[in-house]
């Protein structure tokens, strides 16, 4: 799989809310996103085993 940077288009709010919460916690905001998204697949096992499947066949 190709790895290329993305680039994301957010609603303004959210933008607002992530660059607020990375002032507060001092962190990048980038690691915040990948913590967050971290957590999410955490509470959806089911679907994290099946992307792990995917990813290992792609490879």
């Amino acid at each position: 799989m190709a790895k290329k940077a993305l680039s994301f288009r957010f609603p303004e709010e959210f933008v607002t809310f992530l660059r607020t919460w990375s002032f507060v916690t001092e962190k990048d905001q980038r690691i915040l996103l990948e913590e967050a998204f971290g957590e999410y697949a955490e509470r959806r096992p089911e679907v994290k085993e099946k992307v792990k499947r995917i990813m290992e066949n792609l490879e």
